[in-house]
């Protein structure tokens, strides 16, 4: 075979993979975490065992040091379906530094991880860990081609977030239009934050500006636009957006600015900011809160079962199974909090 052929034969191997991208359809992701949040998702045994010949890489997000129990829930979900807890591994960037400074300790830890076995990994990234997962998998498109199945980004602040504008003093200023307790508690906040960066603390909000971020990945994406070939296949964003009033209290004063100044938002991130139309696959709009799915209580409503559903949600898309289109009839918000069930948006 002469040069050209050969090129052109890596080529596609490199962006087909050793491990084919899950086959997954946002209805289909959309049912799955529906039955789940009402309890109904049954999961066959040959699902639960494909996806126990993956390992799970949970990237967390901004301030994931202060916030214990990140990602338990669903780690607890995965076990409770086979999957061993040496399968199951953690990256935790730090929040005091920028996306540039981490990627090099994120990248030594995905190529630690890969080290320990053969199997394919299926990457969760939440908030600003969704966009540390993105950017390392476009810097390193040959190991996502060897390594990597799926890229499940959770919330990400693709397009910044107002609320980090808002936070380093360049967002959009609070005016009557805000009620006057959330006008006065947001301003607290933004002065205990303010302090904090003074300090050399939580750097990492700087990068989630929504001037800095869409910078940084029009610039990611045209540096590496051979790998997004590669890459698109295998990303699959999770969305969600929700009422101010269905956030803890402590958090509906961000929620609610979001609201005024930037529309639908999950508490942090705007609607509208949470993909890169550029590349990879929208699995729909889900109606729970920025941590809803991360995270316990008190940063989160203290719903397990939603963070259950998210889990496996998950395990059905990479097992690789065809899931229960969504129940026609919505679930109504009034439904008190305390029952388990949520609503998956349709679009």
């Amino acid at each position: 075979m002469g040069p050209a052929p050969t090129f052109v034969l890596k080529a596609a191997l490199l962006i087909g993979g050793l491990h084919s991208p899950p086959d997954i359809g946002p209805m289909n992701f959309q049912g799955w975490f529906e039955e789940a949040s009402r309890g109904r998702l049954e999961i066959p045994e040959p699902v639960a065992d494909r996806a126990r010949r993956f390992r799970y890489v949970f990237v967390l997000g901004l301030l994931n040091e202060r916030m214990p129990g990140y990602f338990d829930q669903a780690e607890k979900e995965f076990r409770s379906l086979g999957v061993p807890s040496e399968s199951i591994h953690r990256i935790a960037p730090s929040s005091d530094a920028t996306f540039s400074e981490n990627l090099d300790a994120i990248r030594d830890e995905f190529l630690r991880i890969a080290d320990l076995g053969p199997e394919p990994l299926v990457v969760v990234g939440h908030s600003r860990g969704a966009c540390d997962a993105l950017a390392f998998a476009l810097l390193e498109p040959g190991f996502v081609s060897e390594r990597v199945s799926a890229l499940f980004l959770v919330q990400g602040p693709f397009g910044g977030s107002g609320a980090a504008d808002y936070l380093v003093g360049s967002g959009r200023p609070i005016d009557e239009r805000m009620p006057v307790p959330a006008r006065a508690i947001a301003r607290l906040i933004r002065d205990i934050e303010s302090r904090r960066l003074d300090r050399g603390q939580h750097g990492g909000i700087v990068d989630l500006t929504r001037d800095a971020a869409r910078t940084f990945w029009e610039e990611m994406l045209e540096a590496q636009a051979e790998a997004i070939p590669i890459v698109g296949p295998r990303t699959f964003y999770i969305e969600s957006s929700v009422s101010p009033t269905k956030h803890p209290p402590f958090r509906r004063p961000v929620a609610k600015y979001l609201e005024t100044y930037y529309g639908p938002n999950d508490g942090l991130v705007a609607a509208g900011d949470q993909f890169l139309p550029e590349l990879g696959l929208r699995l729909g709009m889900l109606d729970v809160s920025h941590t809803d799915l991360t995270h316990r209580f008190p940063a989160a409503r203290p719903r397990p079962r939603l963070r259950g559903a998210f889990a496996r949600s998950i395990i059905m898309a990479v097992g690789g199974q065809a899931g229960p289109e969504p129940d026609p009839t919505p679930i109504s918000p009034d439904v008190p909090d305390d029952d388990g069930s949520i609503r998956a948006a349709r679009r």
